[in-house]
């Protein structure tokens, strides 16, 4: 019996041995594994004020600036586009799919605005806001990929109601614009839609609501 033990020992070896040889005979000069790359979508938006240096706070048009500076000193005009607040950029990163692989991927995205519900606004008044084409960091997308600004921008107030988003940027695709001075520059001016009549003196307070997202 004890023979017979260490005659199972020794075979058990020598096919370990023999297994290790074979697969090692199998070996060539090419050797490969398999690597899978998972790629998210991505949808980030901010808008950086560099005026201020900062994200985005509150802005304020305080139209009694408006005569200081002489444009409305004149009795009888009164000139809503002696305000305006420029140099805010709307930064953003979007990876969307290739038109190939649509498999419950966005292949494009926009980026909407709006008066938040709730918001006041003069009467028969509106934001103007103007975009500039996207201006991207070396290699961070293309013109196309950038995505298109709506010509002439959009009116909130009187044009679009409170609570009604209004398209800005068209057909955006895999892109990250960079930070701070990056993106689209935003200009917001006021602008007179209606009678006068309807103007009326006050403190009204707004939330400018900026949305990335898919067609």
């Amino acid at each position: 019996m004890k023979n017979l033990k260490n005659y199972l020992v020794v075979a058990v070896a020598i096919s370990g041995f023999q297994l290790a040889n074979a697969q090692d005979n199998s070996d060539t000069n090419i050797a490969s594994h398999i690597l899978n790359v998972d790629v998210p979508e991505v949808a980030l938006l901010d808008i950086f004020d560099a005026n201020t240096n900062t994200e985005a706070a509150a802005i304020l048009f305080d139209m009694s600036e408006a005569t200081v500076t002489g444009i409305n000193s004149e009795a009888g005009l009164y000139a809503f586009q002696a305000l305006s607040y420029t140099d805010l950029y709307l930064n953003y990163t979007s990876v969307v799919a290739s038109a190939a692989n649509t498999d419950g991927y966005d292949l494009s995205r926009k980026i909407n605005v709006q008066f938040e519900t709730g918001s006041t606004f003069p009467g028969n008044l509106d934001l103007r806001i103007t975009p500039e084409a996207p201006l991207l960091i070396t290699d961070g997308g293309t013109v196309d990929s950038g995505g298109t600004v709506v010509s002439g921008g959009v009116a909130l107030g009187k044009t679009v109601p409170v609570g009604t988003d209004a398209l800005l940027v068209d057909s955006i695709e895999s892109v990250y614009t960079g930070d701070e001075n990056q993106g689209v520059k935003l200009t917001y001016t006021l602008e007179q839609n209606g009678n006068f009549a309807a103007y009326n003196a006050g403190s009204y307070q707004s939330t400018l609501i900026y949305t990335l997202t898919d067609l």
